[in-house]
């Protein structure tokens, strides 16, 4: 018994010892990585053809340390850092959706490997929202993530058939409190929903003007932006009235509306013009184009590639005409556009990253230059949401960068063809 004793208490002796060494030993690894990290997203690309955003600069050096944009300029010059070819490269700022809806950090993950490196997302169901923060925050293989955290809805909204269990609101006296609850649970910004067309059409519930009014003001107290999901005409104007920042939607009640277009533009309202891919998906010919494309086909999961295979039936009539319509209504008015796909479960032959290029060809197709298509899908975005640390290459801003063989800027299709992906400066594994 003596003998157990001692060995016991040499034992408990011992443990500050093994401690002190497995310390040693987390440090010494954690100090090799950091001394990885620092070396693998510090670089210079050499000779590239540069869309920052706005503009687009010939033969130009770009430095990249720890992550960070450094600086850019043709005859500038780093020895001390790896170098990049770009001659014959196109790099442009990271894709940035402004319309999503996440279910599952694989889906930020394959957002990523198709160059959007951040996802904004309009309305995350609650059992996801902190397991793709998290991710966001920690992990470079995956795309930054934004989001509204659950949209704001009326009892039996849209919204609430998903099959999720969500708060709703009941009436303006509910908006403040419901707004705290919103922030608290760490909300970026803020959506609201109208549904004008289910409504008039099913009589399903949506919000009453005087709860959209103390929604907007209670979010914009606390500093937010507050977009609306809008359906028709009259909702546009009540969001307008209401003082929203921006649409996730055009109207669905008409085509070409030159007087709601000059509404929006008057008002700095901006909108998201993502529609025309919802409804290419519905039609055969988009996203089987997608899965015909060898620059797209082998980067795709299986449960994308299938999603893609969904056969579903058209509704009668459907056509993108109308929609493409109203785009080009914004077009004209000069409203600021910015880009999201409503990549969503529930939306068939919609995907998460692959279905962004889709939508910048369609783009194009409804009268955008290329280079302009590439601004709504950045720097117009950041100006929009306020993110003032992406959607440029410029001094100072976070490296998410993807270099193209080709020049997108000339035929947006280009885009598709990626040779190199990186999230704060750390490159990208594209294979699923």
């Amino acid at each position: 018994m003596k003998n157990l004793i001692t060995q016991h208490h040499s034992r408990i002796k011992a443990l500050p010892a093994i401690i002190f060494l497995l310390f040693l030993i987390i440090s010494c690894n954690n100090s090799d990585n950091t001394k990885a990290k620092e070396k693998s997203n510090s670089f210079v690309i050499v000779g590239a053809r540069v869309f920052d955003g706005e503009q687009t600069i010939n033969e130009t050096n770009i430095v990249v340390r720890d992550g960070i944009i450094d600086s850019i300029g043709p005859s500038l010059k780093a020895d001390d850092l790896p170098q990049i070819d770009g001659k014959g490269f196109t790099v442009i700022p990271g894709l940035i959706n402004a319309h999503a809806h996440t279910e599952s950090i694989d889906q930020l993950n394959e957002s990523l490997r198709f160059g959007v490196t951040t996802v904004l997302d309009m309305g995350t169901f609650p059992e996801y929202d902190k397991s793709l923060r998290v991710a966001a925050e920690l992990r470079n293989d995956v795309a930054d993530f934004r989001s509204s955290g659950i949209f704001i809805t009326p009892e039996g909204g849209h919204g609430t058939q998903y099959g999720h269990t969500i708060p709703t609101i009941g009436n303006a006296n509910e908006a403040a409190s419901f707004i705290n609850e919103r922030i608290e649970l760490g909300a970026d910004y803020l959506k609201i929903v109208l549904g004008g067309v289910r409504h008039q059409n099913y009589g399903t519930p949506t919000l009453d003007s005087a709860t959209v009014y103390a929604l907007v003001k209670a979010g914009h107290e606390h500093g937010k932006l507050v977009v609306a999901h809008i359906e028709s005409a009259d909702d546009v104007k009540l969001a307008v009235d209401a003082g929203v920042d921006g649409l996730v939607h055009q109207w669905r009640d008409s085509g070409a509306n030159p007087d709601l277009a000059q509404l929006l533009a008057s008002n700095n309202v901006f909108v998201n013009a993502g529609d025309i891919a919802v409804i290419d998906g519905f039609l055969n010919d988009g996203p089987q184009q997608l899965l015909q494309d060898e620059l797209i086909s082998p980067y795709l999961t299986d449960f994308s590639r299938q999603e893609l295979k969904k056969p579903i039936k058209t509704p009668d009539g459907a056509s993108i005409h109308r929609v493409m319509d109203g785009l080009r209504s914004l077009i004209e008015a000069d409203v600021l556009l910015v880009a999201g796909t409503d990549a969503f479960t529930r939306n068939p032959r919609i995907v998460h990253g692959a279905s962004f290029h889709r939508l910048l060809e369609l783009f194009v197709v409804a009268g955008l230059p290329p280079e302009k298509a590439l601004q709504i899908s950045t720097s117009n975005v950041a100006d929009a949401f306020r993110l003032n640390d992406r959607g440029r290459i410029k001094p100072g801003f976070i490296a998410d960068l993807v270099m193209i063989q080709g020049d997108p800027t000339r035929d947006i299709k280009d885009t598709r063809k990626i040779s190199k992906i990186w999230r704060r400066g750390i490159e990208v594994n594209r294979m699923p």
